[in-house]
């Protein structure tokens, strides 16, 4: 039974780490990443530390809003650690105007811990699979 209630609190998990971010909710943020956490976007693009990510996810005045839907979150727990997979769907609503945006297709890869009986966040390996609209200079070609 409790592997399948981490299995739960791992999908949940994701889950609050894609409303936090759509929200901009840097208290969230906090709470969801390990102090050391580790977000890499491709090979490029690499940022570490817990304040750093949150501030950076928060701060983000690129777009006007962001909505991240997870699909096909496969939980992995194996003791204190886990593996989550799984794809997303992330939209970028322009500041430019009504109607604009950037749309990317994505496989997120979360390494998760347990510390203090709660899970947290540790590493976040974003594969881009497909994107399409205006991304404002965010990904270069």
């Amino acid at each position: 039974m409790k592997h399948i209630e981490d299995i739960l609190r791992l999908q949940a998990l994701v889950s609050r780490f894609a409303r936090a971010v759509d929200t901009r909710d840097h208290e969230a943020l906090t709470t969801i990443f390990t102090p050391d956490v580790t977000m890499e976007l491709g090979a490029d693009i690499r940022i570490d530390g817990r304040e750093k990510l949150a501030g950076m996810l928060r701060d983000d005045l690129m777009w006007a809003t962001t909505m991240h839907s997870m699909a096909n979150v496969l939980a992995e727990p194996e003791g204190d650690g886990a593996t989550v997979h799984a794809n997303v769907t992330a939209v970028h609503v322009s500041r430019a105007g009504t109607g604009e945006h950037f749309d990317l297709g994505a496989r997120y890869t979360f390494t998760a811990v347990r510390t203090d009986g709660s899970w947290q966040l540790s590493r976040i390996a974003i594969e881009p699979v497909w994107r399409t609209g205006d991304d404002q200079g965010m990904h270069e070609d």
